[in-house]
């Protein structure tokens, strides 16, 4: 999202160097730009040598066709390939008619038509990146989006295996109380921290008044 010229072609090139050392391989580095960038830098003089990348410019690319072009693969009932789910987690980068909020929320509703483990990854992807673009009610409305889908089905799992791990039916029941309460608020991030920190996960049972 940024173009920092020489300095970051100075840390491409010491991120291959170290890996090419460690595995003895060449190695060719692609540059994702996007937040409007349509060109950058892509050599480096070395001194004796230059060092190069190849950069993609997505703003170049329309997230509009993306979205079209699996809409009419979806009402012929074709599948989602593996290339077109790569497409589709990339679209919040692209450029679109739409704003933010919308592009991803198209590119989530997609994704979830399918169960398979890809159109799962999928939607993480896009979860993240909303987490990332978007604050307050447009956020919001975008956890809500992901909770009514596989993923949300898969935290709410987390949340039952969190509250048998306890090794109490009642541990099990509770986390099952607050997994459902916080799905039904689309409280994502609170529900993934409660997961992994008993303590908070304590504090928002308190909250709800589960005993």
């Amino acid at each position: 999202t940024t173009d920092s010229g020489k300095d970051d072609l100075r840390r491409f090139h010491a991120y291959e160097a170290v890996f090419s050392h460690e595995t003895g391989k060449k190695v060719l580095t692609y540059v994702i730009y996007s937040g409007g960038i349509k060109n950058a830098r892509d050599t480096l003089d070395c001194g004796t040598y230059s060092y190069k990348i190849s950069p993609i410019f997505l703003t170049q690319k329309s997230a509009d066709e993306v979205f079209h072009y699996l809409q009419e693969k979806s009402k012929k009932g074709e599948g989602f390939t593996d290339e077109d789910y790569a497409k589709l987690s990339l679209t919040p980068l692209m450029s679109s008619g739409q704003g933010k909020k919308d592009t991803i929320k198209t590119a989530i509703l997609l994704a979830k038509q399918d169960t398979r483990v890809t159109a799962e990854k999928t939607v993480a992807i896009l979860y993240t990146m909303a987490d990332k673009f978007l604050r307050g009610s447009d956020l919001e409305e975008l956890k809500e989006v992901v909770a009514m889908t596989r993923l949300g089905q898969m935290l709410y799992d987390d949340g039952l295996k969190a509250g048998k791990s306890e090794g109490r039916v009642e541990g099990s029941d509770r986390m099952a109380s607050l997994t459902k309460k916080l799905l039904e608020a689309a409280r994502m991030a609170d529900l993934q921290l409660a997961l992994d920190d008993p303590g908070y996960r304590e504090k928002l049972m308190d909250e709800y008044g589960i005993k």
